[in-house]
């Protein structure tokens, strides 16, 4: 089951201070490897671990799809019959992550869950892609930003030149009701984080590597070390346009800014993370906030290394506890079509 709005009342958190209050740049021009869980994929034939990656040709190995031995991490791939949107097969990946950082209590632990078929958006929604549904008649606008208003800090809304870049300043109920006027949804956790991640437990979308900005629109400082702005999505101050890093931090999918640019909220209510999600798991039936996956532009490799804000299985309080809560300038969405 998918959830909707829930009527429930709460303030932000650090992440969403960081993200809506301090994080977005001035209303500028344009001017235009061990990825295997422990005890697992040790390549033992017949111990009833899984083998979970390890290649060995005929033992189900999550980390070999495709069935040919490699361990590759690729299952046979599908064909996406929605414009705009990449096919991510049925099958097993590994969800979550063991200690990742700070807010250990939040996370997933690190297990295998099963996902049906869905088809997931290349790129997060655009401000022009938002513009058309609000013309439409199906969506309201973003917020624009107010000198009087804090939280609207960044907002760009009416701005020239901003159609090809995320749009941001949308609660979470907003984005949902953007992907309900194209026959879609917010994704749940578990396919986002497939989409981003493949199947072989991989930290990141393009592998293990540290995060750069050869990768991925982040900051190239900590959070706490920058200059208003400077520094901020690569230099840029505010986040790239969408592909901005791609291929080479694509998921192994094709999926693109999966990592940092604008954190996308998802359609999971934030709880504690449980340690036998099942399959098709849509997380709990209710909550105050929702989850934010991806980081941001303000992220960076110190603070990933410290808290995990990059990492793909990083979960964030996110999304606003009530529609209009929060209107961050740093996080966006994207939407699925579920099978």
């Amino acid at each position: 089951m998918r959830h909707t709005s829930t009527g429930v009342t709460a303030t932000g958190g650090a992440w969403l201070a960081a993200l809506a209050l301090t994080s977005c740049g001035p209303n500028r021009p344009d001017g235009s490897q061990d990825t295997s869980v422990q005890g697992e994929g040790d390549g033992d034939p017949g111990d009833a671990d899984g083998d979970l990656g390890d290649g060995e040709p005929g033992d189900g190995d999550l980390g070999d799809g495709d069935g040919d031995g490699d361990g590759d991490g690729h299952e046979p791939p599908c064909e996406s019959m929605h414009e705009g949107m990449i096919c991510i097969p049925a099958g097993p990946f590994i969800m979550g992550s063991n200690g990742l950082g700070f807010l250990e209590e939040r996370e997933i632990p690190e297990q295998v869950v099963y996902l049906s078929q869905f088809h997931i958006d290349r790129h997060e929604v655009t401000f022009g892609e938002y513009r058309l549904c609000v013309e439409a008649g199906n969506c309201s606008p973003p917020v624009a930003e107010d000198p009087n208003d804090l939280r609207t800090f960044g907002c760009r809304w009416g701005n020239e030149g901003i159609d090809a870049y995320p749009v941001a300043c949308v609660d979470w109920l907003q984005a949902l009701e953007y992907c309900n006027a194209r026959g879609a949804e917010l994704p749940t956790e578990a396919q986002w984080e497939k989409a981003g991640r493949g199947t072989d437990g991989r930290d990141y979308a393009w592998g293990n590597e540290a995060p750069t900005c050869f990768y991925a629109s982040m900051a190239n400082e900590t959070f706490g070390d920058q200059d208003p702005h400077e520094g901020w999505g690569c230099d840029t101050g505010m986040p790239e346009r969408p592909g901005s890093h791609s291929p080479q931090g694509d998921s192994p999918y094709g999926v693109q800014d999966m990592v940092g640019n604008v954190g996308e909220v998802v359609a999971d209510w934030l709880g504690p993370g449980q340690p036998n999600l099942g399959a098709d798991p849509t997380g709990p039936d209710s909550g105050t906030f929702k989850v934010g996956k991806g980081g941001s532009y303000v992220a960076s490799q110190l603070d990933d290394a410290s808290g995990g804000y990059l990492h793909l299985a990083w979960r964030a309080q996110s999304g606003g506890p009530v529609p209009g809560s929060q209107l961050g300038c740093g996080i966006g969405f994207r939407c699925v079509v579920s099978e």
